[in-house]
């Protein structure tokens, strides 16, 4: 190998290195596939039973109509 390579060429070819593990690097994470985690909503038990209790009083006052 030669002792007097420019400081211009080292420069550029570690740059030109640099850059493609950069985007192999990219390219990776992108076809690794990313695991949401899951939204688990809060169950309000008080609207739910509220919301059967008007289902019912209904379901009386149309049994007591018809």
């Amino acid at each position: 190998m030669e002792e007097n390579v420019s400081p211009k060429i080292i420069a550029a070819i570690t740059s030109a290195v640099s850059a493609y593990r950069r985007e192999q690097k990219l390219l990776q994470e992108k076809e690794r596939p990313v695991m949401m985690p899951l939204q688990i909503e809060k169950v309000n038990l008080w609207a739910i039973a509220g919301r059967q209790e008007v289902v019912f009083q209904r379901r009386l006052w149309q049994m007591k109509i018809y």
